[in-house]
């Protein structure tokens, strides 16, 4: 599953905060959709943490597609990923 070129690899392993909203802003989204993958992804990125992993990245966007009351729907999930 893991490409050796996506932007974990290229980064050993993690995404800092400011790598993965660099990433992110490539991504065709909306400017609130891109603000809640943020915030999800928020939770995973702690102070101690030094950045998010890839499987963190997966379980936040499995979450998203997961949620009934969410408003991303499975192709902007399949986007974002494509984009990491």
């Amino acid at each position: 599953m893991a490409n050796s070129n996506d932007a974990f690899s290229r980064n050993n392993g993690r995404l800092s905060k400011r790598q993965f909203e660099l990433y992110l802003n490539q991504v065709p989204l909306q400017i609130w959709e891109r603000e809640y993958v943020k915030r999800v992804m928020d939770k995973f990125d702690t102070s101690w943490s030094q950045g998010i992993t890839r499987d963190e990245f997966l379980k936040g966007l499995d979450e998203m597609a997961k949620n009934p009351h969410d408003q991303i729907d499975a192709s902007d999930i399949e986007n974002i990923k494509r984009h990491f």
